[in-house]
């Protein structure tokens, strides 16, 4: 088997962590409001309605961009780029696709709950 490029292996190492703690979550969703597990912020915290639409939402969106990395990674296989540009890139990626699910699952809550946040 050839040497994968970091960005690869970089891809599906936090794709594939990324889509079992989705389904972990999406399968046993924290009941009630804690500081230890579930998707946990100001605004998901706000009310028991808040916390049961944010763990599903953040759930289905855990799901989608770590299919979305695994996704990259498959397409970017063989591919062959110059250091350090594969380890940056796939750092990079690794920290924007957990920020834009934070940002959509906040997005959604001002969306769904107006008046509240």
């Amino acid at each position: 088997m050839e040497n994968l490029s970091p960005f690869v292996l970089i891809l599906l190492l936090t794709g594939g962590t990324f889509l079992l703690a989705g389904f972990i979550q999406h399968k046993f969703p924290p009941k009630k409001i804690n500081h230890f597990y579930g998707y946990r912020t100001t605004a998901s915290m706000r009310s028991q309605a808040h916390w049961n639409f944010a763990q599903t939402y953040s759930a289905q969106k855990m799901i989608q961009f770590s299919l979305a990395m695994i996704a990259i990674a498959g397409l970017s296989w063989g591919l062959d780029f110059a250091p350090p540009y594969p380890l940056v890139f796939g750092l990079l990626l690794t920290l924007i696709f957990p920020l834009m699910m934070i940002l959509d699952v906040e997005k959604e809550l001002k969306k769904r709950f107006p008046k509240d946040l």
